[in-house]
């Protein structure tokens, strides 16, 4: 909770930008196409949305994380939520090869590395988790 108190002061400004920016790439490819999709764009006012108030990290710095950064996040969920998902396929073959065993880390290691450093050399905010953390 600590960490969305003290993000509380840039939300509204750092939604509002992002959804404007979304509007605005909408507006420009349904100008240059005749159609848009919505899903790609808001993808990317999301991922820029929280990485701007809770990490206090701006992508447009890393040409790489504002084009990918949203794709990369994607990855690794999709990651952390393929073994609990069900893709309705043929029920016997779901259950042996997508839910059987969690999926080894390497495959999305990298992109996971670049967020990591992005927010590890961008992030303005800096969180001391071990303090707020009591092991017994």
């Amino acid at each position: 909770m600590g960490v969305l108190k003290r993000s509380s002061k840039v939300w509204l400004s750092e939604l509002v930008a992002s959804l404007d920016m979304m509007w605005d790439t909408i507006d420009t490819d349904v100008s240059q196409k005749g159609s848009g999709s919505y899903l790609i764009p808001l993808q990317q006012a999301l991922f820029r949305f929280l990485v701007k108030s809770l990490a206090g990290a701006d992508p447009s710095n890393s040409p790489e994380i504002a084009e990918g950064g949203y794709a990369m996040l994607d990855k690794w969920l999709a990651l952390q939520l393929l073994p609990t998902i069900k893709i309705g396929i043929l029920q016997p073959l779901e259950e042996i090869f997508l839910h059987s065993f969690s999926y080894p880390f390497f495959l999305v290691s990298g992109d996971y590395n670049k967020l990591y450093q992005f927010i590890k050399n961008e992030g303005k905010l800096k969180f001391n988790i071990s303090s707020n953390l009591h092991l017994s």
